[in-house]
Parts: structure tokens; sequence; C-alpha cells
């Protein structure tokens, strides 16, 4: 089995979403799984511009001349594809959205129905790879993923494939925090090493068992306990907000009649 992973997060090797890919790639290759692991921020992705040119004047090639002819090439051979994004506002990163929409020369012009009767554009190629998906988000609960789960679907339809797998971690931001919070460090170790027994099954089986999907999806922790958690890191890297020089959370707890407040000066900025 050949399996090209597309990494679409912006921080590249240094995002959560890395992590799980690299688990999970990592339990594929022990199953003998050929791979390629692609960064696409280290790519260079023209956003398309819906010319149009791709389906009647260069029919299967786009106009822009960068790295996307060679990432479909990839795409194309093989078996599997795993789509790797964080979430952001609800759907893929920017950088992935990108690429999505520069594989647009694969479709043909014309339009066919499906198996739902419902209209899409046809297919250049009889071979399509599978897809699986994975995402991270830094909220805790797994309805954050609902909007992505339904447009990744809808992409797989619009390419004439099939999704095989699903990888969705919220509290994402712990698998970083981790390595220097060791109260999450047993439930992170817990998560990576089903990560693998996922890769490694999927190659093995062709599909991750609804037995070890249930168990990737636990929390990692209570979502209350996270939101908590993660207000008072953002408590804490945020800068104080001030009124006349007061921070704004003692004015809250306090009378502000009660509060003296000495004029501020001015800047030498302002007396030149």
């Amino acid at each position: 089995m050949k399996i090209t992973s597309f990494n679409g997060s912006p921080w590249g090797r240094q995002g959560h979403t890395y992590i799980m890919k690299y688990e999970f790639l990592f339990g594929a290759q022990q199953a003998g799984a050929k791979i390629q692991d692609i960064q696409l921020v280290e790519k260079k992705i023209t956003a398309c511009n819906g010319c149009g040119v791709c389906f009647y004047k260069t029919p299967g090639k786009c106009v822009f001349k960068d790295d996307m002819e060679g990432l479909i090439h990839q795409y194309l051979s093989s078996d599997v594809v795993i789509l790797v994004t964080p979430l952001h506002m609800d759907n893929v990163s920017t950088l992935m959205k990108a690429f999505m929409d520069r594989l647009i020369p694969m479709l043909e012009p014309h339009l066919e129905k499906d198996s739902q009767g419902q209209y899409r554009r046809g297919i250049r190629s009889d071979k399509q790879p599978k897809l699986l998906v994975m995402s991270g988000c830094a909220m805790p609960e797994h309805n954050q993923f609902e909007a992505l789960q339904f447009f990744f679907r809808r992409f797989a339809r619009t390419m004439h494939t099939e999704i095989v797998g699903e990888i969705y971690r919220p509290e994402a931001g712990l698998l970083h925090l981790a390595s220097v919070d060791i109260q999450f460090s047993a439930a992170v170790e817990e998560y990576r090493e089903l990560l693998r027994a996922a890769g490694k099954e999927f190659v093995e089986t062709g599909e991750i068992r609804k037995e070890l999907s249930d168990r990737l999806r636990k929390s990692l922790i209570e979502p209350d306990r996270y939101a908590e958690y993660a207000n008072n890191l953002w408590d804490r890297l945020l800068p104080k907000r001030t009124f006349m020089g007061v921070p704004v959370d003692i004015l809250e707890k306090k009378n502000h009649k009660n509060i003296s407040v000495e004029p501020r000066k001015s800047s030498p900025e302002a007396t030149e």
C-alpha cells in the first residue's frame, strides 16, 4: 500500500497535526506501507483563480507553473491519500484549501450524475486514491468538526472517491503541552500509541475498527477542565488590559471611586 500524506498546517513540522500524522504514518510504515510525507507549507501553490483554462484550452493542465503538477502526480500515484489540516474557522486551513482547489484539472467540465442522481463533474482518471482525513483543534468537543466533516465528504464525492478513515482530535494543543506539563503526559502518550496502532491496523485491514476509532475519540481531559486550563493559559499570555494605567481586573473588583488614579504623563514623543 502506498500512502501519501499532505499536511496543510502553516506550522508544518511544528504543528499538532504533524504529531498526529507522524504517529499514524509510523504505525503504517511498520506494517509495510510505502510512505510519502509532504508539507504543503514547503511548496509553492498559487491560489486557483477559476479561469477554466484547465477545462477547455489546455485540458488537465493548469495555467500556473508551480509545484502543483508534481503534487497531483504524487496524489494520483497513491493508493491512499491522507489530508491533514488544523481546524481553521470550522474548515480546512487556507493552505489545504489552496491545494484542494488546484486539484480541479483532474476533473472534466462535463456534468454527470452520481449514484444518488446528483450532478457533478466527470473525472479524467479512473484510478483515484481513497482518502483518510485528519484534523486537530484547540477546542474541547468533537462537534467542532461537524462542518469540516461534511466538507471532506462532499470533496470525496466531487473527486469520485471515498473516505476510508477519519481522525479528529479536540484539545490538540495538549499534544505539545504534554512535553512541558507533566499532568497531560500519560493521556497524550496513550493517544500517540493509539495513532500508531491505527496506522498499523489500517494497512493490514484497510480500515480502522470502530473500537479503535472510539478510543481515538476519547477526551484527553474533561472538557470543562480543558477550557479552564486554556483560559488560564491565555490570561498569562495576553498583555494586561489597563484603564488610565490601572489594570482592568482591579477596576472590576473594586469601586472605581475608591481608587486613586494619577493622570498619565505625556510621552516624550508627544512633547517634541
